[in-house]
């Protein structure tokens, strides 16, 4: 989509953990990202918090961008940029206590620098966006290196249901007063951050180009197929009492890794890019939302980009009793201690798919013309 002729080209830059490459899953911050660059602003997608450390965890992840985006930046698109800022060591969240107390002074340490690729664009930025996590800990670097651009704080996810080291947690409460804006993709995780912010609720979208485009079946004629995407508090024992209730559905399982066996009717995806399970999503009979929660973390309900693409795709949705979705299309079952597991399925399988299920759901575009209104906003 073209540009607004009315609205001023922004150079933007955008910090987050995740990374911009082919073959990869994207995130809300890949879609808005491509968004402003198509509405004719200049985007510089940043990825922090990965180093030589990273080939111990995910080899092909750090090779893919050691090999294009180190340290540089890469062509992506029109107006779009990515590169990865990969030092020889980086600092990371972990569930160690006492690697957490060296991290207070470790990620504000990784925080206080940033080399020239990177520095060169943050100053002559209108603006920053930082996403949560570890990119919060260049809050103050990026304040002393423009401290004119405004700064947005795209909050995706409560730090502590993503298990950020305490510092982060410290490093957004003590920053949060001072970004020009700050939006998330819900009221209940808005009310869980520290006082005093500029926050804006701004709802998930879908790409609904992609999702609209007629594209064939992957699955075998006449089989019956629910899929699962994304790994974020991934429940495993639900997704396997699922399937072993009902061996004559196929489960398809993407993003999340599994532990030990699996089922013969469950296969295993692990990472894909997401043009490709697109198809899986269209042609799937239901599909599954299997967090594993508690009660803080129900602001999933209205975070989850899966539950907006399922919808979107006109799914019925099985997912925990705990989240609040309020659409037609979801059956719930029991966190703990479900027994009616067969039950549930064939209501999925029995629901009628309806175009209804996606009213109300804003396509990415939206999205990102709203975000960048909200960080420009006069206070």
């Amino acid at each position: 989509m073209a540009g607004d002729a009315t609205e001023p080209r922004r150079k933007i830059v955008i910090l987050t953990s995740h990374a911009f490459l082919r073959g990869y899953r994207k995130a809300s911050i890949h879609f808005v990202a491509s968004r402003w660059a198509e509405q004719g602003h200049d985007v510089h997608f940043l990825t922090i918090g990965h180093s030589w450390l990273t080939l111990l965890k995910d080899r092909p992840r750090f090779r893919a961008l050691s090999g294009s985006q180190a340290n540089r930046f890469q062509t992506i698109g029109v107006n779009l940029r990515a590169g990865a800022y990969l030092p020889p060591l980086h600092a990371f969240s972990s569930n160690n206590r006492f690697l957490n107390a060296a991290n207070a002074m470790l990620f504000r340490l990784y925080g206080s620098y940033l080399p020239r690729f990177a520095r060169h664009v943050i100053a002559a930025a209108d603006l920053v966006l930082i996403e949560s996590g570890s990119a919060l800990a260049f809050f103050d670097r990026i304040k002393r290196l423009n401290p004119k651009a405004r700064t947005l704080y795209f909050c995706r996810d409560l730090l502590r249901s993503i298990r950020a080291a305490p510092v982060l947690q410290d490093i957004q409460a003590a920053a949060v007063s001072r970004f020009d804006a700050i939006c998330v993709p819900s009221e209940r995780l808005g009310a869980l951050l520290p006082q005093g912010g500029r926050v804006r609720v701004i709802p998930q979208g879908v790409d609904a180009a992609v999702f609209d485009r007629d594209q064939p079946s992957p699955y075998q004629a006449g089989s019956r197929n629910a899929v699962s995407i994304g790994n974020m508090l991934f429940d495993q024992p639900s997704v396997a009492a699922m399937a072993a209730a009902a061996p004559d559905v196929n489960f398809h399982v993407f993003g999340a890794q599994w532990s030990g066996w699996a089922l013969p009717n469950i296969a295993i995806y692990g990472e894909r890019d997401f043009e490709s399970i697109v198809p899986y999503l269209q042609h799937a009979d239901f599909g599954i939302a299997p967090y594993r929660l508690t009660a803080d973390e129900i602001y999933l309900a209205e975070s989850s980009l899966k539950l907006a693409q399922y919808s979107y795709c006109g799914l019925p949705i099985l997912l925990p009793d705990l989240v609040p979705f309020t659409r037609a299309n979801g059956i719930a079952y029991r966190l703990d201690g479900e027994t009616a597991w067969r039950k549930k399925v064939d209501a999925a399988l029995a629901m009628r798919r309806s175009p209804t299920f996606r009213d109300g759901i804003m396509t990415w575009d939206e999205v990102a013309r709203q975000t960048l209104a909200a960080a420009f906003e006069t206070p």
